[in-house]
């Protein structure tokens, strides 16, 4: 509070001709003054709407979006301004603070320099740029900032590999019908691959949650085809056939390799980190040789996503990550999501189709929409 979130918006607006959505004006102007209403109301219940308006913020035209103070409080509306835009911190010194807001009647002015305090750590981390607007013009200060290119929020990209950058559902349909017909299997391609495809989930969680072994996992997910089918064959020859034919696939989720470069050409380290069959996984990502700084496969770390001591051994491999400037990108929220929350890292959900609801710090719908956090 102080440091001239409002007034610069403004000043900004009048020289270049942006909208600004302020949200504590909002606030006032629908529910009344600030300090009154947390007076009544308690501080909980202000932060829930200060929540709302910044989501309601990040969807508008506004090309500025000048919060208040507090908003660096709530992990979601920074998950939710990263998504979109950059964020500047505008600092100045204490005192400064105190002189500025002396005849207002902001709430929690009196213990200005204990908040100040307590939030330095959450203003540091989060901001892309950080303004003193103690004196000169501040606007030609945001506008030389916004003219250089925004640091890097992460440092390491942790990334799924199946239905994430490898296309897995070509791979899994071309390889399971192969080895369908290998046996006599009659049920039509797309019977097969759906039935195959439910199986192969369902055991792949009981899985992820611990509740069989890997060396499990082929002889159930097959024998559960077989009984879904309703037709006779060798459980253990169409598994290895599909696994061998698996190998030889190579398909790419398009724009794949351009993303995996572009992050790279940042500076950003790039992991694969996948739950695959070792054998198999090491054949299909050499079609990402070039695109990654290396893969971790589960099957020979000893624990599966989401397993937090699969994250600790990755984390020790790599020595010296910062938990806190490293991303984990996928499209399973049992395994990606999960994992990264039970390993104490950020998460994002790639979501094609925007129908999965799930606590993931971001959630996009193309490559583009992570570059952007990243």
């Amino acid at each position: 509070m102080g440091s001239g979130k409002t007034s610069l918006a403004l000043q900004y607006k009048a020289k270049h001709g942006c909208n600004v959505f302020d949200t504590d004006e909002v606030f006032t102007a629908r529910y009344g003054d600030i300090s009154r209403y947390i007076s009544d109301n308690g501080e909980s219940a202000f932060r829930k709407i200060e929540h709302e308006l910044v989501l309601q913020a990040v969807n508008s035209d506004a090309e500025i979006i000048s919060c208040g103070g507090g908003a660096v409080l709530d992990k979601r509306n920074i998950n939710a301004l990263r998504s979109r835009c950059d964020i500047v911190c505008l600092t100045a010194p204490v005192e400064t603070l105190k002189e500025r807001i002396a005849g207002s009647d902001r709430p929690f002015k009196t213990d200005i320099e204990k908040i100040v305090n307590e939030r330095a750590a959450l203003y540091s981390r989060y901001a892309d740029y950080t303004i003193d607007t103690t004196s000169g013009d501040c606007v030609q200060k945001l506008s030389c900032a916004l003219s250089s290119p925004r640091p890097n929020r992460y440092d390491i990209l942790l990334c799924d590999a199946d239905d994430t950058v490898l296309d897995f559902q070509k791979a899994m349909r071309t390889s399971i019908v192969g080895a369908a017909r290998a046996v006599g299997v009659k049920a039509d391609d797309e019977r097969i691959v759906k039935e195959f495809g439910e199986a192969s989930a369902i055991v792949w969680r009981k899985l992820e949650d611990k509740l069989i072994e890997r060396d499990k996992l082929d002889t159930l997910r097959f024998s559960m085809l077989k009984e879904r089918l309703g037709e006779d064959f060798d459980v253990s020859v169409v598994s290895e056939t599909f696994l061998e034919n698996l190998k030889k696939t190579r398909f790419l989720l398009d724009g794949a390799t351009e993303f995996l470069s572009a992050v790279r050409n940042r500076g950003i380290k790039v992991y694969i980190l996948t739950n695959g069959l070792a054998r198999v996984a090491h054949e299909r990502l050499k079609a990402l040789d070039g695109c990654i700084d290396g893969a971790f496969i589960s099957e020979e770390i000893g624990y599966n996503k989401p397993d937090p001591r699969l994250f600790d051994c990755v984390f020790n491999e790599l020595g010296g990550v910062d938990k806190s400037r490293t991303l984990i990108f996928g499209d399973s929220i049992n395994s990606d999501i999960r994992g990264g929350i039970n390993s104490g890292i950020d998460t994002c959900l790639f979501d094609p189709s925007e129908s999965k609801e799930c606590s993931a710090d971001y959630s996009v719908r193309g490559y583009d929409g992570i570059l952007r956090i990243l």
